[in-house]
């Protein structure tokens, strides 16, 4: 019950946020985990650091049930964090990683 309560709330909270930052390339992506130019706490968006502690309870809550996590909304915004602060010179940047999210998002409604 609290996982799916958990899930749908950061589902319902990306699909509100992901169709502006696929437009604006808002930062969604960057928070103190998963920061890839170093930036200072205070620079990073209040809302991706609370994105990144509703993902993490998501799959802890997943892992906690013995629940596959591949695929979840959690692991799946964890993915796009971890591609945002990748090194590869072929990531997708933040406008790519929010239409890719939102894509997975609303296919999997």
């Amino acid at each position: 019950m609290q996982l799916s309560a958990s899930e749908k709330a950061l589902r319902d909270r990306l699909l509100v946020l992901l169709p502006n930052a696929a437009e604006s390339g808002a930062l969604l992506f960057m928070n103190s985990e998963f920061n890839a130019f170093v930036l200072p706490a205070h620079q990073l968006a209040a809302v991706a650091e609370e994105l990144l502690s509703q993902a993490r309870e998501c799959v802890s809550l997943r892992q906690q049930l013995l629940e596959p996590v591949e695929d979840s909304v959690g692991w799946l915004y964890l993915q796009a964090c971890e591609e945002g602060a990748s090194s590869n010179e072929h990531r997708r940047g933040p406008k790519r990683l929010a239409a890719w999210l939102l894509e997975r998002l609303r296919n999997a409604a």
